[in-house]
């Protein structure tokens, strides 16, 4: 082959791979028991919904099998169960290909780092639990359990995949495991536990890339606290704290809830509610969303000390966001709420702002969103 054909083949070859990679979002809906797949364009922040497929009743928390080839989804009525679904790598749809029994109603799923471990927390049983992700992504029947303090909200291994940390929203407690690869066991680290201020409510969790540092919102203060990880015990240690809700938002200290007064529908006082965390692939940005207000907060990340600073905070369509999540590329935010007809796509410009830029229908209730890129060939 001659030089000017061989480079316009390798410029074919290059395109058709290109072609093909594709991002996919999975985001569940308790209300109507689905599973909505989703494609994004990550070039405009372009959302078209693909396909549903029927999870089963309450269908809550995910969980994304590291390789991308998996989707754990739990269930939260009796049997409480979690379905493992397959995707297609080339179309992102998704194919039943597993079940089994949960301890408890899940609040909170995830893997461990390298996808042998289905990690758990249930915020009524105050338990955390792992089991083992067998052959053909099958999880385990036994199951390792821990019991915490009231209301255990998340629980997620660092990037080194030797510790574990949970956010214990009731105990204002974020506790702290050494996790073992070979067993799935969790081993407390000290006295198993750093505290926050009262009525703090720790919950969802992110991680810097480098995992050196752990961030933690606040779901009654609308706080973020940033720990550092000790790099050899895992131990943490507080280094910041930084302020989500600004006063034009007038919201009042937030209360703990469950399942008898989660809409606080006797306290017409509004209220601080946040929810979920994530932090950007650059790890530049930490974002926060905000369900009375429904609202997304930014915060800068200084990527050498941890250090957290509040930039401002946005509203958004989609009401009472629960889940956020990022692009791959960092480009785009999606945004789910639990009383939205919409799934709403945001532009996300280098200081955290936010401009909605698309949209696709929702499932009923949609809350928890997974976000999968694909290069198949």
């Amino acid at each position: 082959m001659n030089k000017p054909l061989f480079l316009a083949a390798v410029c074919a070859c290059g395109i058709s791979v290109q072609a093909a990679a594709a991002t996919f979002a999975y985001i569940s809906s308790p209300g109507d028991g689905l599973i909505s797949q989703y494609s994004l364009d990550e070039s405009n922040g372009a959302l078209k919904l693909v396909d549903q497929v029927n999870a089963g009743d309450q269908v809550n928390p995910m969980a994304l099998g590291p390789d991308g080839k998996t989707l754990f989804a739990a269930l939260r009525v009796k049997p409480f169960q979690v379905q493992g679904f397959s995707i297609d790598q080339a179309s992102g749809r998704l194919t039943p290909q597993s079940k089994a029994p949960l301890a408890e109603s899940m609040a909170y799923l995830a893997t461990d780092r390298a996808g042998h471990y289905l990690l758990a927390a249930s915020y009524g049983a105050d338990t955390l639990t792992v089991q083992a992700i067998e052959n053909a992504e099958q999880p385990s029947d036994k199951i390792l359990t821990y019991k915490t303090g009231p209301h255990a909200h998340s629980l997620r291994t660092d990037p080194t995949n030797r510790f574990a940390y949970s956010g214990n929203l009731g105990a204002d407690h974020v506790l702290q495991y050494r996790f073992n690869a070979k067993t799935g066991a969790l081993t407390p680290i000290g006295s198993g536990y750093v505290s926050v201020p009262a009525n703090t409510g720790p919950r969802h969790l992110a991680f810097s890339a480098n995992g050196k540092y752990l961030y933690v919102v606040g779901e009654m203060s609308g706080t973020v606290t940033a720990f550092s990880i000790e790099g050899s015990t895992g131990a943490l240690t507080q280094i910041g704290v930084a302020n989500g809700i600004p006063e034009r938002l007038k919201l009042a200290h937030g209360e703990v809830r469950d399942a008898r007064n989660n809409d606080l529908k006797d306290d017409p006082t509004p209220r601080i509610w946040a929810a979920d965390l994530r932090i950007s692939p650059d790890g530049k940005l930490l974002l926060m969303s905000e369900r009375t207000s429904s609202s997304v907060s930014a915060f800068a990340v200084d990527k050498a000390t941890g250090g957290l600073r509040f930039l401002d905070n946005y509203p958004v369509e989609e009401k009472q966001p629960r889940n956020i999540a990022f692009s791959p590329n960092g480009k785009w935010l999606l945004v789910t709420g639990e009383k939205s007809e919409k799934v709403g796509t945001y532009a996300v410009s280098d200081k955290g702002v936010l401009k909605r830029v698309g949209e696709a229908p929702s499932g009923k209730g949609a809350l928890w969103i997974e976000v999968l890129h694909t290069s198949a060939k």
